[in-house]
């Protein structure tokens, strides 16, 4: 037998939904709708997950740690990275000549 009193979890058993019956037309209707909606789904994933799409997004991600809104070079961050890249380029020198 069940009751609508709540369980120490928070869930509380419920007799099922009283829904009217749905002819088959209506059934075959909610279906397409949902195989529609899944296909939209799949296609946005399939093409936010394109390597071509991912890689422009990198770059335009790597183009703005370098350049305002405007389109002016942010200075300072492309000395960071010159420097960085010296760095990097010092030590695998460094480490050859040993």
């Amino acid at each position: 037998m069940t009751s609508n009193t709540p369980t120490p979890g928070g869930l509380e058993a419920r007799p099922p939904d009283k829904r009217p019956e749905r002819t088959p037309a209506e059934i075959e209707a909610d279906i397409e709708r949902t195989r529609a909606r899944l296909a939209g789904t799949v296609d946005a994933i399939a093409d936010r997950v394109k390597p071509a799409n991912v890689a422009r997004r990198g770059v335009e991600s790597a183009k703005a740690q370098v350049v305002d809104e405007q389109g002016n070079l942010r200075t300072e961050r492309v000395a960071i990275i010159g420097v960085g890249l010296a760095a990097v380029f010092g030590l695998l020198v460094w480490r050859r000549s040993r």
